[in-house]
């Protein structure tokens, strides 16, 4: 064989091998077929953040749920643990709505309810949510077992403004004056605080006992045909009992300036709560918008509203109501109904409803607004 081609042979003999190696595996196309047409992952009921140093509620509401001015959803859905939106703590489990979350956030959310993939924004983007330690996590599992989030919490109940009968309130007593005197000839114009003791009266033929607690209110606007609003600015106990119905309290909680003439009203039903969680559907009952607190500035989430529908429409704590925008168009004529906001409902009277704002669409709530009950307790 000459020589130029025993060499040009092993040269052939020596690529054949290199291609052997490099040819790439064949593709199992059942295999591709299979994973392309597996089942989407299912939402999640809930997620979980565990919060880290620098977190905010801001941030965490960004990251979640892509709009950073939801956080309110974030802080209503955990005041058993977050008790000022300002002030979060590394450690602290968050929880936060499945069905609101980011679609790439709930494709990612192991069987615990953490976050635990790494998720991209864009190609070649930092990493948005990165890996926890599995052990870290269930350290942080085994020494924070959070009690279940409550539907309506008590100081929600107790706070809340409710309607009471137009021609007359119900009173239990009246805010007189100061204890403790100011010293140097200073006022108590500005009102009192928690902890401040300060002297009640009873009505006439009534007396007081040793820890009865008794809210403290204002009684303000009249809403025709509807009833008087009370809005409660704190609670006081019974500390001390002097003669002719005098006694003596101490302010043991504050929801708004509290002052001298303020009536004392009794503390309405006994609350009971409850973690049951309302069941949506269509319901029949519907209601106008009668009141805002704080109007007429624009209300927003955690704001108070009172809708004209009391007892008699079989409502309970919990149950949801959706606000619906009926405006006119520019002709005058009527637009379609677009849902503005969520309420759950806080207090029931007979003569209103009284709601929290829980999920804002809209800017706008004003008097007047129809509403629908969307989700009922069971």
């Amino acid at each position: 064989m000459p020589k130029r081609l025993a060499i040009t042979l092993r040269a052939a003999i020596v690529a054949a091998s290199f291609a052997a190696v490099a040819a790439p595996a064949p593709v199992l196309f059942a295999q591709v077929t299979q994973s392309s047409t597996a089942a989407a992952p299912a939402t999640p009921a809930v997620v979980k953040h565990t919060v880290k140093r620098g977190d905010t509620l801001w941030d965490i509401a960004k990251f979640y749920l892509k709009d950073p001015f939801r956080w309110p959803e974030v802080f209503h859905a955990n005041t058993d643990i977050v008790k000022n939106p300002h002030w979060i703590y590394p450690g602290q489990v968050l929880t936060i709505d499945g069905s609101a979350v980011k679609p790439e956030v709930a494709a990612n959310v192991d069987s615990t309810g953490f976050v635990v993939a790494q998720i991209q924004t864009r190609a070649q983007s930092p990493t948005v949510f990165a890996s926890a330690d599995e052990a870290v996590h269930a350290q942080i599992r085994a020494a924070s077992t959070l009690p279940p989030v409550l539907t309506v919490r008590q100081g929600e109940y107790e706070a809340a403004p409710y309607m009471a009968a137009g021609d007359k309130l119900l009173v239990a007593g009246l805010v007189i004056g100061p204890v403790d005197v100011p010293a140097l000839g200073l006022s108590s114009d500005a009102g009192y605080r928690t902890f401040d003791r300060i002297y009640v009266s009873a009505p006439a033929g009534t007396s007081y006992r040793l820890g009865d607690k008794l809210i403290i209110a204002r009684a303000t606007s009249v809403v025709t045909d509807v009833g008087r609003v009370v809005e409660p600015t704190g609670v006081i106990r019974i500390d001390s009992i002097g003669a002719g119905g005098r006694a003596i309290g101490v302010i043991i909680r504050q929801f708004e300036a509290i002052n001298e003439g303020q009536s004392l009203v009794p503390p309405g039903q006994s609350f009971e709560s409850t973690t049951v969680r309302p069941v949506a559907g269509s319901y029949p009952v519907t209601a106008k918008l009668v009141w805002i607190q704080g109007s007429p500035r624009l209300p927003s989430v955690q704001s108070y509203v009172i809708l004209g529908a009391g007892e008699s429409k079989g409502l309970r704590l919990g149950d949801q109501f959706t606000l619906f925008d009926d405006g006119r168009l520019s002709d005058g004529t009527a637009a379609p109904l677009v849902s503005t906001a969520t309420i759950t409902i806080v207090r029931v009277t007979p003569f209103g409803a009284t709601g929290m704002v829980v999920h804002q669409t809209q800017p706008e709530i004003r008097v007047g607004m129809p509403s629908r009950l969307t989700a009922k307790m069971p």
